[in-house]
């Protein structure tokens, strides 16, 4: 019933502003004409070398049963296709993904379509889309809370491709006459779950879910109104913001509100426990360049579906008892069981409840053509452990992008960081596009 409602008010809302579309006379200066074909790829050599930390209990259960040593290398081999054929008003678009891993864990290939998709322009100011296309809702750099669909992304590595999601949706995007409000844009879909190759995170076979973002340009602010709803999901309603206080100054934000969301948690005893509860989550940002191209970007971001203060020294508290009683005993079931229930705590991104991200970049410096290099931080403000990590993205030549980091977990144990099975993770890649 709730989702009947979203899709009626999502279809009246659309349709009211078409029926005020057909009513304008609209005059645009025709585009040049689009070639009907577009193809290109990438072309991809990564290399992850992983420096064990040995004070961590993760470490333990992530590795239990193999014997990684103090260290070891994984190697992924990745090759996307693109292409996009069309004519008139619409087009047809296909990004393939093809990644070869060779882990301690596994090795093989793995075959994803990212993105295929069919896109109608019957005007300049509506589109109509269906099929499997990337959403990245938000403003923010490293979280994106109010991205209710949005994949997981890296916020230092940009030019990663994401895998989309399965819509039905419209965009209709009008300019106003002079005044405060000089643009607004409205974008409707439909997601459904088609078994175990659409959205089968966002609930069970057969369910229909409803996203709505309502864009205003108002007195220079990009401003985003964010709807979520489905059987499985909890209704979520979001706000974003960026503004540029200055040209070379701009501040960011976003607001997430989750009724009756899951929340999960572990007792000192391992045993797992969820509730549900109305969440608030935001995000506050900033982007700087100064005069010699230093870019620095800050970030707080507060969390309230995460764990906090005392559920994160129960979590690590409970993952260091196991990993002595095992020792004590031998018995290999505490530690199966341990890895069982905490192993997707430790998947996420983030376990507590707020961070601080710090970026600063420099453009060429010592006027090294295409050469940037930059360091970023993550901090867990609730036990002061953090993650550091410098990098670099040089493009010697035309389309080869040659890439380093290295994440340098810093903490004590028992702290979000200082219980990360690396204790120094170098890693390098080497991109080809064509």
């Amino acid at each position: 019933m709730r989702t009947r409602i979203s899709l009626t008010l999502m279809l009246v809302l659309l349709g009211r502003a078409l029926v005020l579309h057909a009513g304008e006379y609209d005059f645009a200066i025709p585009e040049a004409e689009k070639k009907s074909y577009d193809l290109g790829g990438r072309l991809e050599t990564r290399v992850i070398h992983h420096r064990l930390n040995d004070d961590s209990a993760r470490n333990a259960l992530t590795y239990y049963g193999k014997d990684p040593g103090n260290a070891h290398t994984e190697w992924r081999g990745l090759v996307e296709l693109s292409g996009s054929y069309g004519r008139e008003v619409w087009r047809a678009f296909l990004l393939t993904h093809h990644e070869f891993v060779d882990t301690e864990e596994d090795d093989g290939w793995d075959h994803d379509i990212y993105e295929g998709f069919v896109s109608l322009t019957p005007s300049a100011h509506l589109t109509l889309d269906a099929g499997k296309k990337r959403i990245l809702w938000g403003k923010g750099y490293a979280w994106n809370p109010a991205g209710f669909l949005n994949r997981p992304k890296d916020p230092d590595d940009p030019a990663l491709n994401l895998e989309g999601r399965v819509f039905a949706g419209a965009d209709l995007i009008k300019s106003l006459p002079a005044g405060p409000l000089s643009n607004i844009g409205i974008t409707a879909l439909v997601l459904p779950v088609l078994g175990d190759w659409a959205n089968e995170d966002l609930g069970g076979e057969g369910d229909l879910y409803a996203a709505l973002k309502i864009y205003l340009l108002w007195y220079d602010t990009d401003i985003d109104f964010i709807y979520f709803d489905g059987p499985d999901q909890p209704r979520s309603l979001g706000l974003d913001f960026a503004k540029n206080l200055a040209e070379n100054f701009e501040v960011h934000g976003e607001f997430a509100f989750q009724q009756d969301a899951a929340r999960r948690a572990l007792d000192p005893g391992g045993l797992a426990r969820e509730t549900r509860e109305d969440q608030m989550s935001f995000l506050l940002g900033l982007r700087y360049l100064n005069a010699i191209e230093t870019t620095f970007i800050v970030e707080y971001y507060h969390n309230d579906g995460g764990l906090n203060e005392n559920e994160l020294e129960d979590f690590f508290a409970y993952q260091t008892a196991a990993l002595e009683e095992w020792d004590r005993t031998g018995r290999n079931e505490i530690l199966q069981r341990a890895n069982l229930v905490t192993r997707p705590l430790s998947m996420g991104r983030n376990l507590g409840t707020d961070y601080l991200y710090v970026r600063v970049s420099q453009k060429e410096p010592f006027d090294i053509l295409y050469f940037n290099p930059w360091a970023a931080a993550v901090v867990n403000l609730q036990d002061l452990s953090f993650n550091v990590q410098p990098g670099m993205t040089w493009v010697p030549v035309t389309n080869l992008e040659i890439n380093f980091r290295v994440g340098i977990p810093i903490g004590p144990p028992g702290t979000e960081f200082g219980e990360k099975p690396d204790a120094l993770r170098p890693e390098f890649w080497v991109r080809y596009y064509f």
